[in-house]
């Protein structure tokens, strides 16, 4: 399992973010990040599981390892043995309770600033059903959405003034897109993993190129219904006038997924010029591969439940 987890967060960033079929298919790209950080997330559990009662062979280093500290914690090696195991144990849990602090913060400041900002909406804010949006006074030209009940989208007066009827509709389109798909739970998740781990490479990488893909993936479904060069004039347009200072900008918050976010040259560029699609056979492969990826740390915890002999290491005499 740790050999596993180790090899797939090596090979996911490099593989991954230079796959050529990422940019074809957005939505399969998602799934393969979010199918690698799972894949890695239950492979590295299933590790700590093998520690508590480790695999079968009794020669294998996971099997002297728990020997040595069940060992040291009973005391065998002298007090200096028990001391480091209780050293061991301790830094385990605190990392462990960090971890999960960390977590539960960062969780809660988002939530907190989501709901502020939904109060201000309310306040501020007027509903515009002809749009299904809610607009707000700012020179500012921006679109989004907000995270939470109802995914509300934004646009701001500014965008209305300065877009073309077109645009604006295309633009809308993007940002249902991404309430739809619940790109901000997809983004929230890797920003999670990252801030837990910020050293850890695949989890750096994923936020990175997560954020590019849900971009794309809700201009593809945008442009299914409206013109490419609407959505691209209108990005342009937000772009160029977000360089300029027009004074209070809108809020960037946790959860708040911008018509602007991106790269914004390379969605451009795969506006004006589309990408070929995936063949069925390609498609057919690639959900394939991703589900084997996704699913080949679950199965083999299942197998060690089927089959013990693979998953556990001999009872240490009482």
């Amino acid at each position: 399992m740790l050999l596993f987890a180790t090899a797939v967060s090596t090979l996911a960033p490099r593989g991954l973010a230079r796959a050529g079929w990422v940019y074809r298919s957005p939505g399969l790209g998602i799934a393969a990040w979010y199918a690698a950080l799972g894949a890695v997330l239950t492979a590295a559990t299933g590790a700590v599981l093998a520690v508590v009662a480790p695999w079968q062979v009794t020669d294998a280093p996971v099997c002297v390892a728990w020997r040595w500290c069940v060992q040291a914690a009973r005391g065998e090696f002298g007090p200096l043995g028990r001391g480091a195991a209780i050293v061991v144990l301790l830094a385990g849990l605190g990392l462990t309770a960090r971890l999960l602090l960390t977590g539960v913060r960062l969780a809660r400041v988002a939530s907190a600033r989501r709901r502020a900002h939904v109060r201000i909406l309310a306040m501020a804010g007027r509903t515009a059903p002809e749009l299904g949006a809610t607009v707000v006074e700012n020179a500012q030209p921006a679109a989004y959405v907000v995270a939470g009940h109802g995914r509300r989208v934004v646009v701001t007066t500014g965008a209305l003034q300065q877009l073309a009827g077109d645009e604006v509709a295309a633009v809308l389109a993007h940002e249902r897109a991404h309430a739809a798909g619940r790109h901000d739970l997809l983004l929230d998740g890797v920003r999670l993993l990252h801030q837990a781990f910020p050293r850890m490479a695949l989890f750096a990488v994923a936020r990175i190129q997560l954020g590019r893909l849900v971009e794309m993936r809700a201009d593809d479904v945008a442009t299914a219904r409206h013109a490419p060069i609407s959505l691209a004039r209108a990005l342009v347009t937000m772009a160029t006038a977000n360089a300029i200072d027009h004074g209070p900008r809108t809020p960037a918050l946790s959860g708040v997924v911008a018509a602007t976010g991106g790269d914004a040259a390379e969605r451009l560029h795969r506006l004006l010029t589309p990408p070929a699609p995936l063949g069925h056979a390609q498609r057919a492969v690639l959900v394939a591969g991703i589900s084997v990826l996704a699913l080949t740390p679950a199965v083999a915890l299942l197998a060690v439940q089927v089959f013990p002999v693979l998953g556990m290491c001999p009872a240490l005499p009482s």
